[in-house]
C-alpha cells in the first residue's frame, strides 16, 4: 500500500510539473467553453443592412437610430457609406439589403420615397427588414411631425423595393480564406517557435554567434524562408478548397492570385515575427508551447475564422476586430470572395503593417543566442 501511495504521489507531481499537459488538459477546454458560451447562436441575429443617407438631417438620423434599435432590442445591424460601397457589400453577401433615404426626406410638404433594395436569395431576411422598415418609418415620422395616429404616413413617405441577385457564394466561400489565414498563423508561429527553441537547446545558435551573422540578419533570413512556405501553403489550401467546394476565387480575376500572394507574405511575416519573439523569450519547448497556444487559440475563435463576428457580444467585437488574425482573415476574404484588389484594403494593410513593426521590434529585442 505504501509503495502504491508513493508511486501515485510521484506520478501526480510529475503530471502537475508538466506545463504542456496541464495546458491541454485544463486551459484549452476552459478556453473553448468560455468562448463558445459567449456566442449568441440561439439569439436573434439582426440582419446586416447598408443605409445611404442623402438627406443627412435630423429626421433621417432619427430614422437610422430607430432602425438600429437599442441595447435591449437590436433591430438591424447598420453600416453606412457611399452608394457604390453599399451596393458592393449587398452584391457579395456582406449585407442583406440597402436602404436609400432621399435628399427631401423630412422636408415638410414634400413626398419622400425610400428605396429598399434586397438580395432575392435571402427572402427571410428581406421580410424581417421590410417589416422593421415599415413599422419604424411610420412611428418615427409621426413622432417627429407630432401628428395623430390616424394620419396616413403614405401621404408623405413611400417605400419602393427592388431586387438583385447577388454574387456571394455562401458559407463555403466565406470559410476558405478564414481557414487559410488560420493556417498561415499556425505555420508561421509554431514552425519558428519549435525550430529556434530546439536550435537554442542544441547549441546551434551559440555556434552561429561566433560567425559574422547578426541577430537582424538571422531573423530576416528566417522570415524570408518561412514566408515562401506560407505562400505555397496558401495556394494549396485555396485551390483545393475552391475545387472541392466548387467556389470561385476572386470572381475569376487572375490578379487576385497576385494580391493573395502579397497578403499571405504580410501575414506570414507577421506571425513569423511573433514566433521569433516567443522563441527568443522561451527557454525550452515546455515553456514555448503554452505561450504559443495562448496567443493562437483566442485568435482562432475571436477573429472570424469559423463564424462571423456578429455572433459575439458587442463588447468583445470592439477589440477582437484589432487582432492580427482578424486583419489577415478580412483581407483574404475580401480578395477571394468579393474580388477586391490589394490597393483597396487600406485598413487591413495598415493593421498588418502596425502589427509587423511591433512584432519584429519585440523579436529583435527578445532574441537570445542561447
Amino acid at each position: 500500500m505504501k509503495i502504491y501511495l508513493a508511486l501515485t504521489v510521484a506520478s501526480l507531481k510529475m503530471y502537475f510539473r508538466n506545463k504542456q499537459a496541464l495546458f491541454w488538459a485544463l486551459f484549452f477546454p476552459l478556453l473553448i467553453m468560455i468562448i463558445f458560451g459567449m456566442m449568441n447562436f440561439n439569439k436573434y441575429s439582426s440582419p446586416n443592412v447598408g443605409i445611404y443617407d442623402a438627406a443627412n438631417n435630423y429626421a433621417s438620423q432619427a430614422l437610422i437610430e430607430a432602425l438600429k434599435g437599442n441595447s435591449d432590442q437590436k433591430l438591424l445591424s447598420v453600416s453606412t457609406g457611399t452608394l457604390d460601397e453599399l451596393h458592393h457589400e449587398l452584391e457579395f453577401g456582406s449585407s442583406r439589403a440597402v436602404i436609400e433615404i432621399p435628399a427631401n426626406y423630412g422636408i415638410p410638404g414634400e413626398f419622400a420615397e425610400i428605396k429598399f433594395i434586397y438580395d432575392e436569395r435571402f427572402q427571410q431576411e428581406r421580410a424581417v427588414i421590410a417589416t422593421i422598415l415599415e413599422k419604424v418609418t411610420d412611428a418615427v415620422f409621426k413622432e417627429a411631425a407630432q401628428v395623430p395616429d390616424e394620419y396616413r404616413v403614405e401621404n408623405a413617405i413611400g417605400i419602393s423595393d427592388s431586387v438583385i441577385t447577388g454574387q456571394g457564394q455562401g458559407f463555403k466561400a466565406w470559410l476558405i480564406p478564414g481557414v487559410a489565414a488560420m493556417a498561415i498563423m499556425q505555420t508561421g508561429l509554431f514552425t519558428v517557435v519549435f525550430t529556434l527553441v530546439r536550435f537554442k537547446s542544441q547549441g546551434v545558435l551559440r555556434r552561429l554567434k561566433a560567425t559574422p551573422i547578426g541577430a537582424a540578419h538571422f531573423l530576416a533570413g528566417q522570415l524570408t524562408t518561412k514566408a515562401i512556405v506560407v505562400v505555397l501553403q496558401t495556394y494549396v489550401l485555396v485551390i483545393v478548397g475552391a475545387v472541392v467546394l466548387g467556389v470561385s476565387v476572386g470572381g475569376g480575376r487572375l490578379g487576385a492570385w497576385f494580391d493573395l500572394s502579397i497578403l499571405a507574405l504580410l501575414g506570414g511575416a507577421l506571425f513569423i515575427a511573433i514566433g521569433l519573439a516567443v522563441s527568443g523569450w522561451a527557454k525550452n519547448e515546455e515553456t514555448a508551447a503554452p505561450i504559443a497556444n495562448i496567443i493562437t487559440m483566442p485568435m482562432m475563435f475571436l477573429s472570424g475564422v469559423f463564424f462571423p463576428l456578429s455572433v459575439m457580444p458587442d463588447w468583445l467585437t470592439r477589440w477582437s476586430q484589432y487582432l492580427p488574425l482578424t486583419y489577415l482573415a478580412d483581407g483574404m476574404r475580401a480578395i477571394t470572395v468579393e474580388g477586391a484588389s490589394i490597393t483597396t484594403l487600406g485598413g487591413e494593410l495598415i493593421g498588418l503593417g502596425v502589427w509587423i513593426s511591433i512584432s519584429f521590434a519585440i523579436a529583435i529585442k527578445m532574441f537570445r543566442w542561447e
